[in-house]
């Protein structure tokens, strides 16, 4: 995993960072990076794994020191895995990833101070192949894109609790991929 900085005021240009290069396992496909709202963690979602990473994030040097590896999918799953989005809403408490293949559901992990991750469930996404999902900028509702099932579901998430639940709205749309939410505010 490569780290870079930009300069703004410089050459706006990105260049590596002071720790520019991360080791990741081999062959357990890096998809995708978040970072918690306060900025000193950040996840990776490994596809390949069906895994999650957690670092420890220096954002002055760019450097990630790994903390816990944390899999997406129920304990007995059998590959191929299909991990696929990966999400923290506003509030920091929880991380959301979805997962394709044979499970097409989304894990739920609680977030501690620490950063660590917990494992707190699954909730199906109503759908095939949940490629990608999004949550409103307020963190109340978790929208799911289901690629081969042609719907796009929304869920009501409880902030409490971190578990959401289908509000009965699905828009039937081919082959949705991804999905961006404006903040309309």
């Amino acid at each position: 995993m490569m780290a870079y900085a930009f300069q703004p005021t410089e050459t706006k240009r990105l260049v590596p960072a002071t720790a520019p290069f991360t080791k990741v396992v081999p062959g357990s496909g890096p998809r995708h990076l978040t970072f918690h709202p306060n900025g000193k963690y950040a996840y990776l979602v490994e596809e390949m794994a069906g895994a999650v990473v957690v670092y420890n994030y220096d954002k002055t040097t760019g450097r990630f020191d790994s903390l816990q590896q944390i899999f997406t999918h129920p304990e007995g799953a059998k590959a191929p895995f299909g991990a696929a989005d990966i999400h923290i809403p506003p509030d920091g408490k929880f991380l959301y990833v979805s997962n394709r293949a044979n499970e097409n559901n989304i894990a739920i992990f609680s977030i501690s101070p620490s950063g660590k991750l917990k494992n707190m469930g699954y909730q199906s996404t109503l759908g095939k192949v949940p490629r990608n999902f999004t949550l409103d900028p307020s963190g109340k509702f978790l929208l799911v894109a289901n690629q081969e099932s042609d719907n796009v579901v929304v869920f009501k998430r409880n902030n409490r609790t971190g578990i959401f639940t289908t509000t009965g709205i699905q828009i039937s749309i081919p082959e949705p991929t991804c999905l961006k939410m404006k903040n309309c505010q």
